[in-house]
């Protein structure tokens, strides 16, 4: 009877089995069959193996790749580094007994995360627009020099900072919101006893609130650095990778060759590359600080 039971159980799992092999495990395995062939769409019946020819092309004779790969590393890192630590400062001031119409509050800073990416990017590209741009014309009315014709896009050395702003402005509300939930959880009597013992703020939040979200802090920085690095549509929509490449990463590289060049088979090889560094990079974070304290 108990066998039966436990057969039902496991019954239920069938159907999210099934979604996560028509979703997740197919594609990823097609992709890497297609990284060992050569698949150009314009080139129809001429398809070939040609082992891991794609993966030499890529790593030796690809000129984009270094840069992209690090222009990736670096995107990743400052945004992933600068949306934790805003996030968590507000969500430390939304749990502070100063701060009234929490709820409202809260719900006014999803705002960024919740609407489209593709209107986010818009909204910058007008906002930080050279000459009639909103910030321009604000920045030129402060006094500082050179604002107005400033092409926040269109230069090498301040394309890439706007692009981590964007992202994490778009970001935060995120790690703002979940960092609070985190923080809702942690005993209100350790604080007292914390300052009845004349533990000092910092003392407080260094030996008692960053401990207490230590494993929400973890899942969210993996999940984002996962999320980031794999980033497409921001850069897409903002730059394209320009100029010169400047905020040319892994997912605009694919994109090209998938869907400029058609080259599939080249293009799977990227995203299996990609694939693979994410999980070098997340498997052992998401072990480390995840799987030991459960």
């Amino acid at each position: 009877m108990i066998y039966r039971q436990t057969w039902k159980v496991y019954l239920y799992f069938i159907p999210i089995a099934l979604f996560i092999l028509l979703i997740y495990i197919y594609p990823l395995g097609n992709a890497f069959t297609l990284s060992f062939w050569n698949k150009v769409l314009t080139r129809p019946g001429q398809d070939r193996f040609i082992g891991f020819d794609n993966y030499i092309r890529l790593f030796t004779k690809e000129p984009l790749f270094l840069k992209t790969l690090w222009n990736g590393f670096i995107f990743t890192f400052l945004s992933v580094v600068f949306e934790y630590l805003f996030g968590l400062v507000i969500a430390l001031i939304l749990s502070s007994k100063f701060v009234k119409m929490k709820n409202a509050s809260k719900a006014l800073l999803m705002l960024p995360w919740a609407v489209p990416i593709a209107i986010n990017s818009m909204m910058w590209r007008f906002l930080l627009a050279p000459n009639f741009g909103f910030l321009s014309q604000t920045l030129h009315a402060m006094g500082i020099p050179g604002m107005l014709q400033a092409n926040w896009f269109g230069d090498i050395n301040t394309a890439m900072p706007a692009v981590i702003l964007i992202n994490v402005w778009r970001s935060f509300p995120f790690y703002t919101i979940t960092l609070t939930a985190g923080l809702s959880v942690i005993p209100r009597e350790l604080y007292e006893a914390a300052e009845a013992d004349g533990a000092s703020g910092w003392q407080r939040f260094w030996n008692i609130t960053l401990p207490g979200i230590k494993n929400t802090s973890a899942v969210i920085i993996i999940f984002h650095i996962i999320w980031t690095f794999s980033n497409f549509d921001v850069i897409y929509l903002l730059t394209g990778g320009g100029p010169l490449n400047s905020t040319d990463v892994l997912p605009t590289l694919l994109y090209r060759q998938a869907f400029s060049n058609f080259n599939m088979g080249y293009a799977s090889t990227m995203g299996i590359f990609v694939f693979i560094v994410l999980m070098i990079i997340a498997g052992p974070l998401y072990n480390r600080f995840v799987m030991r304290e459960d």
